[in-house]
């Protein structure tokens, strides 16, 4: 759980201990109904098998190393090449987690908690990190962020990231290697940003993160959705792979649409989540995202499952991918998490900075 207490779906995690008063408020977003996930490699949780399902009950069919795979409704099945019956592989997602999580009413959209309150869902948030004197001050629903992840060579586990978590915003423990929080050191505007710092993975490791998100989000299909970010990666700092991610928690993988630095020089956007299509710049007319000052990028999508949606991205003012192509994994996925910072850092050797500031997110477009 994050310390609104929203399980992301493939992180098992502890529930979290009591906390502060203050952060006691954040704690008052843990959900009811928490999805159960297996993760792709899961062992099958039984050996019976059906016949093929008419395609248009297919939710997608997946081919991974000559094999094919069918999703309906949360469930995956694997097709035997000889019978052609569909043997259950796991479940990748609830068909109910809409009506667990979620209440509408006049119109408007609303989370469940454990105790029966109703959050209304986001669609436009931004803050620019001032006023802050430690990280525990941005997580709550007074700021809006609900979690941060620092999963590093000390704590390279979900266990051990999640109960660093913790005595962080306990006020029991300080940061290990990874770390993320308010600065005054390098800033875009006012007196204050947020710095990520992230050491390269250790060996067994995916991937190594310091990043902030807020699981309040509401964004689906035919929704347009604009983006925006200051972004500062010291001189001779590694270069983080993602810095934005736009994900589904209610999905296995949490997959979405994430701004990468492909190859450590270019940004671009690509579709975490099945066939993880990359959407980059013009090849031979690409622009260096550069290091040792301020960046802007600034981004839209409009969201579909089909190949039909688009994906524009600007650096300083500058479009540099405009494309088009799926920007939402299933049809019915729900874009919930909006996550910055160093969500993904993969080079070995040195550590990486980011400083990150005057960040928005909207449903519509925004003021330069």
């Amino acid at each position: 759980m994050n310390s609104f207490g929203v399980s992301k779906p493939d992180r098992i995690e502890e529930a979290h201990l009591s906390l502060s008063k203050r952060s006691l408020i954040a704690t008052t977003l843990v959900l009811a109904a928490l999805v159960i996930w297996m993760g792709w490699s899961a062992v099958a949780q039984c050996a019976a098998s059906i016949d093929p399902l008419p395609e248009s009950e297919v939710e997608r069919t997946i081919t991974e190393k000559g094999t094919t795979y069918k999703l309906h409704k949360g469930s995956l099945y694997r097709v035997d090449a000889r019978s052609g019956k569909w043997e259950f592989t796991q479940q990748v997602y609830d068909p109910d987690f809409y009506a667990k999580n979620y209440v509408e009413r006049n119109g408007a959209i609303f989370r469940k908690n454990s105790d029966g309150e109703l959050l209304p869902v986001k669609r436009r948030f931004a803050d620019d990190f001032e006023g802050l004197s430690q990280l525990a001050d941005l997580i709550g629903t007074k700021r809006g962020w609900s979690s941060f992840e620092l999963q590093s060579p000390k704590a390279p586990t979900v266990n051990e990231y999640v109960k660093l978590r913790n005595r962080i915003l306990k006020g029991e423990a300080n940061f290990l290697d990874n770390r993320i929080e308010p600065s005054g050191n390098v800033v875009h505007g006012g007196k204050a940003a947020l710095k990520a710092v992230s050491m390269s993975p250790s060996r067994g490791m995916v991937t190594a993160k310091a990043s902030l998100s807020t699981e309040l989000m509401h964004f689906v299909k035919g929704d347009d959705v604009w983006m925006s970010l200051w972004c500062h990666v010291p001189s001779g700092s590694g270069m983080p792979l993602t810095v934005l991610d736009l994900e589904t928690t209610w999905i296995h993988q949490q997959p979405g649409m994430r701004i990468v630095i492909a190859d450590g020089k270019h940004a671009c956007f690509q579709l975490k989540g099945f066939e993880h299509p990359y959407y980059r710049q013009p090849q031979g007319k690409e622009v260096v995202f550069p290091t040792g000052r301020w960046v802007h990028l600034k981004a839209h999508l409009k969201l579909t499952e089909k190949d039909d949606g688009v994906i524009e991205l600007w650096q300083d003012g500058q479009k540099i991918v405009d494309a088009r192509g799926q920007t939402l994994v299933l049809a019915h996925a729900i874009y919930n998490s909006f996550e910055i910072g160093i969500s993904a850092y993969n080079e070995d050797g040195k550590a990486a900075t980011l400083y990150v500031d005057d960040v928005s997110i909207s449903d519509e477009a925004m003021r330069e």
